[in-house]
């Protein structure tokens, strides 16, 4: 007959399943938001940049930078016109 595993054992085992568990959705939420702010920094420098295709035709070319691309990225285009318009004002 097979020997019983000690239940010192078994319980350590769980005891670590819920604290794999635990941390795991500790460290998951602020890895998701830095990849979201990320995505959403590239998503606003891309279109900064598709921006700048025809900006400076009209005499509005906006500057390329993590502050800038980070507005149109969290605003989207308000804030890409925001931008326009501040360029405008004390460009």
């Amino acid at each position: 007959m097979p020997a019983l595993p000690d239940w010192n054992v078994i319980a350590a085992v769980i005891f670590g399943i819920f604290v794999l568990y635990f941390i795991s959705r500790l460290f998951f939420k602020p890895l998701k938001v830095i990849f979201y702010a990320l995505l959403h920094l590239v998503l606003g420098g891309a279109v900064i940049f598709l921006y700048n295709l025809v900006g400076p035709l009209w005499g509005l070319p906006i500057g390329l930078n993590v502050i800038s691309a980070l507005i149109v990225g969290l605003m989207g285009l308000p804030g890409l016109g925001m931008l326009v318009a501040l360029q405008y004002i004390f460009g």
